[in-house]
């Protein structure tokens, strides 16, 4: 205290003291490379973007015993976490049934537990689960994991349901550990889909915050397609960046994997952190990372040999702190539609050279569509209604000399609107306009694909599809686009435009540029129930739309 009075006497003010003060922090600091460090991960809260990995990862299906394809599993998920590209990672997401099975199940703690299984002396957890816990600790990285998962059945006052038995229910689960590898989220999946597991008695929703200022909603696969809990996420907890694992089957021509990724995502403007499962010959590809409107950051589907085992990474807008959403709807407002004429040309990427090697399955309703063939050389305007519901499009197409002897792709204009179905009596009311391909000219062949490289007789020189959506208080609409090789059209390749008016919303999505490659050009609406509610002008009557019933077993114990 006396050498402070006297550097005062000698002319120091109290600001070269704090000055002084901070200079001696500074240097205390870089003697200290760990508390550095330290201070550094802590002011990530207030950087604009977050790194993110997602892998896609192939499963080994057969030739061991479920113990060693365990063993083998996790030493391949080790390897990727502690890799040299996964270092600057924040937080990294594994796909969906791609670690252990039914044989191979573990405890998992709640997070309200708060247990680290990396510390913990308790036994009931399976090694597998510790080591992955102690992964994440080592790494210092938010991990999510997908796992089968066991527990003892409740009582019969907790859960009336029958129990299995051996006295255990098994669910499909989502586990995040924190970078001390403590359990910070659990989710048991609500929307079960040919799968022999068990389903809580209420739905769960999943939601964790991070130490880099994000807070994260996440679900398993089947579950996007559904309000509870995927959509119910976004418009009840207001959750802006999510957690995708997901063992996909793919359906053309509007539910590829990354193409509903990629909707889902841009509908809802949402970041999306997508890791799928990696088997193409059974069907099952597709990952991705999603900035919500701004489109892909990346995203991959395996169409060919065996899958692989890779991560793929990003850097990640914050929506709190960077949300494109105003900035984007200005300029989709503002943009011209004409004005796509004098734009340059986007040149064809895709071939479909290789989607011999990935088993895709089809649209059970395709036939349904009312649909009209498009003819090549021919500007096309069709307007197609059903109530309230209504699909504009407007086509040009230049016609293309192909090899008399060849196979090329058709095209339909088609809406749809009615009840879907999946498996098990799942079902989704659906309202859809669209453009898309089809073997030959019979609608039945519509969502098949030809062999060999991707070949059409026509060239799309204009492409517009407007859409009136009834409104209803339980919906998402998304835009579908998919080119031949099974990727999604950019931003900067399809625009998007959503106007809600007093009881619709019209929706529309133009194509900048000619395109030869398009598999799906179009609007795709979920509204998640049979009820579709809508106001008629005088707001006095309402009027309900469809026959179809959402309806899920979610009280069955399977």
């Amino acid at each position: 205290m006396h050498v402070f009075k006297k550097v005062s006497v000698n002319g120091w003010g109290g600001g070269a003291l704090r000055l002084l003060h901070l200079l001696l922090l500074l240097l205390i600091c870089i003697m200290k490379t760990t508390q550095c460090q330290y201070v550094k991960d802590d002011n990530k809260k207030n950087n604009e973007f977050y790194t993110a990995g997602v892998v896609e990862f192939r499963p080994t299906l057969s030739g061991m015993s479920s113990a060693d394809l365990l063993a083998e599993h996790l030493k391949a998920y080790l390897e990727i976490i502690t890799s040299p590209e996964a270092e600057d990672i924040d937080i990294m997401v594994f796909p969906e049934g791609s670690l252990n099975n039914a044989f191979q199940l573990t405890y998992v703690p709640s997070e309200k537990q708060n247990v680290i299984p990396c510390s913990s002396n308790a036994s009931e957890y399976a090694e597998f689960l510790i080591k992955l816990s102690c992964a994440a600790r080592d790494v210092h990285k938010y991990l999510v994991i997908n796992l089968s998962e066991k527990e003892d059945c409740p009582s019969p006052a907790e859960d009336p349901r029958p129990c299995a038995t051996n006295g255990l229910n098994v669910y499909n689960t989502n586990v995040v550990f924190d970078r001390e590898g403590r359990v910070i989220s659990r989710y048991r999946k609500v929307n079960i889909y040919v799968e022999n597991k068990n389903t809580t008695l209420e739905p769960e929703y999943a939601m964790f915050d991070t130490d880099f200022g994000v807070r994260f909603g996440h679900f398993i696969c089947f579950d996007m397609l559904f309000y509870t809990p995927a959509q119910e996420l976004v418009n009840r907890f207001g959750i802006k960046d999510f957690i995708f694992t997901s063992l996909f089957y793919s359906e053309l021509p509007f539910l590829t994997a990354t193409q509903l990724q990629h909707g889902w995502a841009w509908g809802n403007n949402v970041n999306l952190l997508a890791a799928g499962a990696s088997y193409p010959k059974s069907g099952t590809t597709g990952t991705g990372i999603y900035a919500g409107s701004e489109g892909a950051l990346v995203t991959v589907m395996v169409t060919s040999g065996e899958g692989e085992r890779k991560l793929y990474k990003a850097q990640v807008p914050k929506k709190g702190m960077h949300d494109f959403s105003s900035t984007t709807e200005k300029e989709k407002v503002e943009q011209p539609i004409l004005h796509l004429l004098q734009e340059e040309k986007k040149p064809n990427h895709s071939t479909g050279r290789h989607l011999d090697g990935i088993r895709l399955l089809k649209d059970p309703q395709i036939q349904n569509f009312d649909s009209l063939l498009l003819e090549a050389g021919k500007h096309i305007r069709k307007k197609i209604c059903e109530i309230d519901f209504c699909c504009e499009f407007v086509v040009d197409t230049v016609a293309v000399d192909v090899p008399s002897n060849s196979s090329v792709y058709k095209y339909r204009m088609g809406m749809f609107s009615g009840s879907r179905t999946y498996e098990k009596d799942q079902r989704n009311e659906i309202k859809v306009c669209a453009v898309y391909a089809c073997r030959n000219e019979d609608p039945e062949s519509c969502g098949e694909l030809l062999d060999g490289e991707f070949q059409s007789d026509i060239y799309f020189s204009y492409l517009f599809i407007e859409g009136k959506f009834p409104k209803a208080p339980k919906l998402l609409i998304m835009p579908s686009t998919l080119d031949a090789d099974l990727n999604q059209l950019s931003r900067d390749e399809a625009q998007w435009k959503y106007s809600p008016q007093n009881v619709h919303i019209d929706v529309d999505i133009w194509l900048n540029g000619e395109r030869r490659d398009l598999m799906t050009f179009g609007i795709y609406a979920n509204y998640y129930s049979s009820a579709v509610v809508t106001e008629v002008m005088n707001r006095l009557m309402m009027l309900c739309v469809g026959a179809g019933v959402l309806y899920y077993k979610m009280f069955e114990n399977i």
